[in-house]
């Protein structure tokens, strides 16, 4: 099981959170930051996206399941904008390419959520001390 969150700011900061379980075991997890100019339903999207493509690389005979805490990713059938409806598809297709599945997760279960959050003050901490 692969959980992931993204978190957005309005400086257009991303930040993203990858936690991987197996046998519910926590055997790795990452935060980064970013910048991103779309949406947050989009970023969260592309986040599944890159779950997926992990999954398909080091499980490829395994059934994975990606969790996210957007509700959009999982449950819209007519995404509103290009943009989004465009990132949604992307991970469809890569659903469809083996035996991995995107399900919704509540916040509050989701351990990717912090990691989202420490992706974005990491990058918010960078750029200060870029700035200095």
């Amino acid at each position: 099981m692969i959980y992931v969150d993204a978190a957005l700011d309005k400086h257009c900061r991303a930040g993203c959170g990858l936690a991987v379980f197996v046998r519910g075991r926590a055997v790795y997890t990452e935060s980064f930051g970013f910048s991103h100019e779309g949406g947050s339903a989009q970023l969260e999207a592309h986040v599944c996206a890159g779950a997926l493509d992990l999954a398909a690389a080091r499980w490829p005979y395994h059934r994975v399941i990606v969790r996210t805490d957007c509700a959009p990713v999982v449950r819209s059938r007519m995404p509103s904008s290009d943009s989004f409806r465009i990132a949604v598809h992307e991970v469809r297709e890569r659903c469809r390419r083996g035996w991995r599945v995107v399900r919704y997760v509540s916040r509050k279960a989701n351990p990717a959520h912090e990691l989202a959050r420490e992706g974005l003050k990491s990058l918010s901490k960078q750029q200060l001390l870029v700035a200095a």
